[in-house]
C-alpha cells in the first residue's frame, strides 16, 4: 500500500507542480514553482551515461549474493582491512570503519591498518587491539604514491601481516589502497584480495581529465589484479568496466556501504512492511517553516578543493547580500581551504551567517543537521555521497552539484528506487543556481503546498552486511 500512496503523492505533487495558478511566493521575490528544479535534475556526467547503455555492465548492477554459493557460511573469518578511519578521510572514513565494526558483529576477526599524515592535525584518539594506526604520506587527492610513502606503507602491512596473519581475506578500503597490492600478493598468496571502488579515483579515469598513460596503465592493471571489485555505488560498476576492460564483469559488484543511520521515527508513522516484502516507510519533516524563520543550511565536508567550499561562500553573498534573505550556513569540517574561506567570510560581511565549526564528531553532525532545513553538498567527484543518504533520512532538502554519485542517490532512494522530491541537483560550478535552488527550497518550505513527506527505509546496515559475509565467502 505504501508505494502507492508515494505514487499517489508524487503524481499530486507533480501535477500541482506544473500548473500556473498554485506557484510558490519566492523569498527572491516573485515566484518560483516546484517545477523550475525537476524532481530528476540534471543527467550526471555524460561519459558515465554512455557507459551506462553498455549491456556488460548491466549484468552487475543488481548483484545479490547467493546464500547457496556461500562457502562454510558460519566458520569465522580473519579480515585484513587497509584503509583510512575517522578521524580522517571524510566519509570513506566512516564507511571504513562501520564495514570493521560490522564484520566484527557477525563474529570475524578484523583488523584494521590505518594511515594518517604526520602533519594533520587530528590527531588519532580511538585506539582498540584492532586498529593499527599507520603514519605516512598518504596519497589523499593524488592519483600517484611518492615511492617512500610506498615503501613505508608497504612495510607496515607487511610487519602487520607477519604478526596477526594469515588473513582468509584482504580488504582495500579504498581505492588509494590499490598501490599496495602488488606487495600484499606477495605474502597474502592465492588467498582473495577485494578492492573497494568509492570513486576517487575511477571517476578521474573515466573523466576527460589528461593524465599521464603509464599512470593511468599502472592504475587500471591494479583494478584488474583484484579478486573481488566491490563499487559502492551502480555508476561507479558501469565506470570500472568502461576503463578496465570486459575481464572485469564477472568480478564487478555493487554492494552499497553498510550505513547505519540514526533517525528519529514517530512509531505511529511507521507503516509496517506489506506481504510484497516492501520496506517500511515513515513520516519526516512534518513541520512548516515560519515565514519570518531563518534559513538554516548546513554543509558537512572536508574543506579542500574537490569539495569546492569556495562555492557556498559565495552562494552565501548572493543570498544575503544580493536577495537580501535571512539565511545562516554551518560547515562542519576542516582543511587547507578554511583560510580563503575565513578570508571571504569577513569580505563579504557574513560572519554572523557563515559558522565553521571545524572538524567536529558525528553526532555534531547530525545534531545539526536535524535543526537545518536544506544539505548542501558542492563536490565535483563523489562515489555514493553518504551525507545526502543521511540528508534524505532526515528529510532535509539537498542541493547537490550534479555528479554521478549524487544523482544516483537523489534518484535512486531505498528499496523503490524513488526520487527525492526535495532534492535539486544543479550543474558543477553553476554557484547562481545553487543560490537559485536554496531559495527554491526555502520558499517550498514556508508555503501552504509543503506537507509530510513519507520516505521509504534503505537497506539495512546488517542487510548490507549479510551481503558482504556472502560475499566475500563465495571468493573462498
Amino acid at each position: 500500500m505504501h508505494n502507492i500512496f508515494v505514487v499517489i503523492v508524487f503524481v499530486v505533487l507533480s501535477v500541482v507542480a506544473s500548473t500556473a495558478a498554485p506557484k510558490i511566493a519566492s523569498p527572491l521575490g516573485g515566484c518560483a514553482s516546484m517545477v523550475d528544479f525537476p524532481i530528476i535534475a540534471g543527467h550526471g556526467d555524460a561519459a558515465i551515461q554512455a557507459i551506462a547503455s553498455s549491456s556488460l555492465a548491466n549484468q552487475v548492477l543488481n548483484y545479490v549474493p547467493d546464500p547457496s554459493d556461500s562457502n562454510n557460511a558460519t566458520v569465522p573469518l580473519k579480515v585484513l582491512l587497509i584503509s583510512v578511519h575517522p578521524p580522517h578521510g571524510g566519509g570513506s572514513a566512516h564507511s571504513s570503519r562501520e564495514l570493521a565494526v560490522g564484520l566484527r558483529s557477525l563474529g570475524h576477526t578484523v583488523v584494521h591498518v590505518a594511515p594518517y599524515a604526520k602533519e594533520d592535525p587530528n590527531i588519532p584518539n580511538e585506539q582498540y587491539a584492532d586498529l593499527l594506526w599507520m603514519q605516512a604520506n598518504f596519497p589523499w587527492d593524488t592519483l600517484d604514491i611518492q615511492p617512500e610513502a610506498q615503501n613505508v606503507m608497504d612495510s607496515f602491512i607487511a610487519k602487520v601481516y607477519a604478526e596477526r596473519g594469515p588473513f582468509d581475506v584482504a580488504i582495500l578500503g579504498r581505492e588509494s589502497m590499490l598501490w599496495h597490492l602488488p606487495a600484499l600478493r606477495k605474502i597474502h598468496g592465492p588467498a582473495p584480495i577485494i578492492a573497494v571502488v568509492r570513486g576517487a579515483y575511477i571517476n578521474r579515469l573515466v573523466s576527460e581529465e589528461k593524465i599521464e598513460p603509464s599512470l593511468r596503465e599502472r592504475l587500471l592493471n591494479l583494478y584488474r589484479s583484484a579478486d573481488r571489485i566491490v563499487c559502492i555505488a551502480r555508476h561507479l560498476t558501469h565506470a570500472v568496466i568502461h576503463a578496465a576492460g570486459p575481464s572485469v564483469a564477472q568480478k564487478t559488484h555493487f554492494l552499497s556501504n553498510p550505513i547505519n543511520i540514526p533517525i528519529e521515527i514517530p512509531s505511529e508513522s511507521l507503516l509496517t512492511a506489506d506481504a510484497l516484502n516492501r520496506a517500511p516507510t515513515y513520516l519526516v519533516d512534518t513541520r512548516r517553516r515560519d515565514a519570518n524563520e531563518t534559513i538554516r543550511l548546513i554543509m558537512p565536508a572536508q574543506l579542500k578543493s574537490r569539495k569546492r567550499p569556495i562555492d557556498a561562500i559565495e552562494a552565501m553573498n548572493l543570498l544575503v547580500n544580493v536577495d537580501k534573505l535571512d539565511v545562516h550556513l554551518t560547515v562542519c569540517g576542516s582543511g587547507p581551504d578554511a583560510g580563503r574561506m575565513r578570508t571571504l567570510i569577513a569580505e563579504y560581511g557574513l560572519e554572523n551567517r557563515v559558522l565553521l565549526k571545524g572538524h567536529v564528531k558525528r553526532e555534531e553532525v547530525l545534531a545539526v543537521m536535524k535543526e537545518s532545513e536544506t544539505v548542501l553538498l558542492f563536490s565535483d567527484n563523489e562515489g555514493r555521497p553518504r551525507v545526502l543518504q543521511e540528508a534524505i533520512a532526515a528529510g532535509k532538502g539537498v542541493v547537490a552539484y550534479d555528479t554521478p554519485g549524487s544523482h544516483e542517490v537523489l534518484n535512486e532512494w531505498g528499496h523503490d528506487f524513488a526520487a527525492w522530491p526535495i532534492g535539486r541537483l544543479v550543474p558543477i560550478g553553476d554557484v547562481e543556481g545553487a543560490r537559485r535552488a536554496i531559495a527554491n527550497l526555502a520558499a517550498y518550505f514556508r508555503s501552504e503546498q509543503h506537507a509530510p513527506l513519507r520516505v521509504t527505509q534503505p537497506p539495512s546496515s546488517l542487510e548490507v552486511l549479510h551481503d558482504w559475509d556472502r560475499s566475500i565467502r563465495q571468493l573462498l
